[in-house]
């Protein structure tokens, strides 16, 4: 039965191997971005993290800068969502990581996630975060929604 939650996400070792290198490259930002399937082939799509653009523009509204948190530009991430809305694709996972942190779905991801999830093919995605330090990824976790709770949950993330 399907209530609406996201019990496990599998993603490929070339995926895993393409976030680590996002990750590696925003080092010591954050990185942001979705793995999508389109015709039945997963793509990790690179998403700019705008979040030291909204800092710099307005600091008492968006305290924190990219080396904590992010914000995915939204001229991206529209195309993205209005492809998985016609079927055209499916939003499998949105990814994003922790510069010198461990991988945790904190309050603030939360909240941001929350915020899209009236969209059904955002609620189907999983969320990947990634810790990196010293500009090497050291581990990746995934959560997911869960309907009953009403919140995201940490759920088993396969690498195959």
């Amino acid at each position: 039965m399907n209530d609406g939650s996201v019990r496990k996400l599998q993603i490929s070792k070339q995926a895993m191997a393409e976030l680590d290198a996002h990750a590696c490259a925003t080092y010591p930002d954050e990185c942001c971005g979705m793995i999508i399937e389109r015709n039945g082939q997963e793509e990790v799509v690179r998403i700019t993290n705008i979040q030291n653009e909204l800092h710099a523009r307005d600091a008492i509204q968006f305290p924190r800068t990219a080396a904590t948190a992010y914000a995915m530009r939204y001229q991206e991430v529209e195309p993205i969502f209005e492809a998985a809305y016609k079927g055209h694709i499916r939003l499998h996972a949105v990814y994003h990581s922790h510069p010198e942190h461990d991988a945790y779905f904190s309050e603030e991801d939360r909240a941001a996630a929350l915020g899209w999830i009236d969209d059904p093919s955002y609620a189907a995605a999983g969320q990947i975060v990634l810790s990196i330090r010293n500009r090497a990824v050291v581990g990746a976790k995934g959560f997911g929604w869960d309907e009953t709770n009403q919140t995201y949950l940490e759920i088993p993330l396969a690498i195959v």
